[in-house]
């Protein structure tokens, strides 16, 4: 069932609408936690180009579902947070706190 809506979660990632665009984030973040993440990280093109939509929204549920995607490697994660504007840097810190307590 995964693979049959792998193609239009992928789409909608990329999506105009800011609301489907983070829908289709949130949904993929799901996956992830129900251990379907093998088919989220072949995404990593579409999620990094969704971090560039100009939607904060978007930007922040893209930066989100990147570091599921990357948290067990160090140094992407870190790139991936001094490239991001000040205030999204502070959610990105945030966030890798909150998942390093977790573990």
């Amino acid at each position: 069932m995964v693979q049959a809506t792998e193609g239009y979660l992928k789409q909608e990632i990329l999506d105009r609408n800011p609301y489907v665009a983070s829908a289709a984030l949130t949904s993929a973040q799901s996956l992830i936690l129900y251990q379907k993440g093998d088919v989220v990280r072949r995404w990593v093109n579409e999620v990094g180009k969704a971090m560039e939509q100009p939607n904060k929204m978007v930007q922040l549920h893209a930066l989100a579902l990147m570091f599921m995607i990357k948290q067990n490697d160090k140094l992407p994660v870190t790139k991936m947070i001094q490239q991001v504007d000040p205030i999204e840097r502070a959610y990105a810190i945030c966030h890798v706190h909150v998942h390093s307590i977790g573990r």
